[in-house]
């Protein structure tokens, strides 16, 4: 992946991108909105394979169809330490179902890398030596870019216990860096997102005037930030408001394409997320709050995998369901062998 022309201005490139982020996120809002309006159908799912390759699966295809695979990921098993919980804690598909992006490596050589969900191709990667990033890869509502993290935790030589007189992998340290615009078919963009309160888990949606807007959350997990395409604070929801949660909240996993609807991680221990600040991404939430109402929508042992404008995906071991905001059950799936065990799924409402 190139980056872009240098002979082209920092302010130019800002204004650019800016342009960039608005005209995306109107288009975002247009096109969901005629996509749930005229969607009855099951929509697409995506899934990890025990052969580790990404699957495609439709669940209204005709009895017998088989998911399709659309990325060998492997390759993510040659690099070093956990890479495995770091692949399901990055791994993300952009809103379009064009690119998967995720981090490859848990160690200082760790990359960030792109796949082609058409081709099968896997780009050579950005190098990114993060381990367990805060803010794991979150796509713009149009898929054209995706925000990271720069956050170098492993420990420097300039640091007070600094690794510098040996090879040995540094320790992990609690350090903050800036976010990055990498667009998978042009490179790293200007850094255009300044954020004001440290935080994690941020979550791109589409406001009614078609702006972009996100949600995340401070590193104690105590408060909710709404912020602009900038990065500036717009509301402050404190997270003891919300009614219907548990007391233990320990992170945000998704929000709905409007940004009315969050689904948190409440509870502690069985739902493959460790408390504290920085935390790997739990594998699903387990609470759907309506942030408009202050109140949760949804009860005690459902999950929410992905939250669209009619409702929430839920699953109960290898049964998935779209569940309206209102508790109503619309339709229900069983998933087929190759994904039923996946520890991730993703859902987009329609196929694109």
């Amino acid at each position: 992946m190139a980056p872009q022309q240098r002979a082209e201005t920092p302010r130019r490139r800002l204004v650019a991108v800016a342009a960039a982020l608005a005209l995306a996120g109107t288009s975002a809002a247009c096109e969901l909105g005629s996509a749930s309006a005229e969607d009855e159908g099951e929509g697409v799912f995506y899934g990890l394979g025990d052969d580790h390759r990404l699957y495609r699966w439709e669940p209204g295809d005709q009895d017998g169809e088989e998911p399709e695979p659309v990325l060998d990921l492997s390759g993510v098993w040659e690099g070093q330490g956990d890479v495995g919980t770091v692949l399901r804690a990055s791994l993300s598909i952009d809103p379009r179902q064009r690119y998967a992006v995720w981090v490859e490596g848990a160690n200082p050589e760790a990359a960030l890398r792109f796949g082609d969900l058409e081709t099968g191709e896997i780009d050579p990667g950005v190098a990114y030596p993060v381990d367990h990033a805060c803010i794991d890869p979150t796509w713009l509502a149009d898929g054209s870019a995706v925000l990271v993290h720069r956050s170098p935790v492993w420990g420097l030589a300039s640091e007070p216990g600094g690794r510098a007189d040996t090879d040995a992998i540094p320790l992990p340290a609690k350090t903050w860096g800036p976010t990055e615009w990498h667009s998978p078919e042009v490179g790293e963009l200007p850094t255009t997102v300044d954020l004001d309160g440290r935080g994690c888990r941020l979550r791109w949606y589409t406001t009614e005037d078609g702006e972009p807007e996100a949600l995340y959350h401070n590193l104690d997990v105590t408060e909710l930030y709404r912020i602009d395409a900038t990065g500036k604070i717009l509301d402050t929801i404190p997270v003891e408001t919300l009614k219907g949660t548990d007391g233990d909240t320990i992170g945000l996993f998704g929000v709905d394409p409007s940004g009315r609807y969050a689904c948190l991680v409440d509870g502690y221990g069985p739902y493959g997320a460790d408390k504290g600040g920085f935390t790997i991404r739990a594998e699903a939430g387990t609470r759907v709050v309506d942030l408009e109402e202050r109140e949760a929508v949804s009860g005690d042992g459902t999950s929410c995998l992905s939250l669209h404008a009619d409702g929430y995906v839920s699953r109960d071991e290898h049964q998935v369901s779209l569940i309206s905001y209102n508790g109503q059950t619309q339709w229900s799936a069983e998933l087929p062998e190759q994904i039923a065990e996946s520890p991730v799924l993703y859902h987009f409402p329609e196929a694109q």
